[in-house]
């Protein structure tokens, strides 16, 4: 029997750096379950290209500083929810928080990374829309969400993994998924192939770090990317290729039911 809607909150977190011009950019998304009362771990954007275009002179220290304040807010589970929103936007003049909304979802978490993609990503304008949002990386991260609910490992592993710990102080990359057995780390990222050639890039150059700095305490790490199928075209290839290079292994969606079940027997 399919999980019960809920509904939650959500909110825009916006760079506005001259309230009189109107001018802003979305820097991020916090969703509120009410009936856990948590805030979840925040998304929010990578870099801060789009905020360098607005507005050049931007102290970007200060939002850098803004998500580990949100993510020690969101770690504290504060009941108090407007207490939490005003601390956070007392970080600047230049951050305000949207007016609340309302959704309806099964799975929170999910539902945060299809907000993240519709309001905060920097739209990509494809020519065929409904297409590209089935095989987005919202729509990936949402089908691998849903088969480690079911294989009973949603508790059993962490989420949103920083990794600056291996590669510099201040990178924002994070893995979707981690875990830890004797020692050694596994990771799963949600990729858009025909999509993420950038995105893979950076994959592959965070697992290069990651494994230099643990191979030198003779422990080993591996990465699995969630994929929207086996890699076609030229794009998807480049991609694969890329990801290939650090031994980064390819899990199409249509594969997840499999992956996760020998998952769940190797951290049983």
């Amino acid at each position: 029997m399919p999980d019960a809607e809920r509904p939650c909150q959500f909110y825009l977190l916006r760079y506005v750096p001259n309230i009189v011009r109107g001018e802003f950019v979305n820097l991020g998304v916090l969703l509120y379950d009410p009936a856990d009362k948590r805030l979840l771990p925040p998304r929010l954007l990578e870099n801060f290209a789009r905020v360098r275009r607005l507005h050049p002179w931007a102290d970007l220290d200060v939002l850098a500083a803004l998500e580990k304040q949100i993510e020690a807010e969101a770690a504290g589970q504060a009941a108090n929810l407007a207490g939490t929103l005003d601390r956070l936007q007392q970080f600047s003049n230049a951050l305000e928080f949207a007016e609340p909304k309302a959704v309806l979802t099964t799975d929170p978490e999910a539902e945060l990374e299809r907000l993240f993609e519709t309001y905060v990503v920097e739209p990509k304008y494809p020519t065929r829309l409904a297409a590209a949002v089935e095989r987005s990386r919202a729509w990936i991260r949402a089908q691998l969400n849903a088969a480690l609910r079911r294989a009973g490992l949603w508790e059993r592993l962490d989420r949103s993994v920083a990794v600056e710990e291996f590669t510099h102080k201040g990178d924002r990359f994070r893995f979707d998924f981690g875990w830890r057995r004797n020692g050694h780390r596994g990771f799963l990222q949600a990729l858009a192939l025909e999509r993420e050639v950038d995105r893979a890039k950076v994959l592959a150059y965070t697992m290069e770090r990651i494994s230099t700095r643990l191979a030198a305490q003779k422990l080993t790490a591996r990465c699995t990317a969630v994929v929207e199928a086996p890699p076609a075209g030229d794009t998807a290839e480049l991609a694969a290729r890329i990801l290939a290079e650090q031994q980064i292994a390819l899990v199409p969606v249509a594969e997840l039911p499999d992956f996760a079940e020998r998952l769940r027997l190797e951290l049983a």
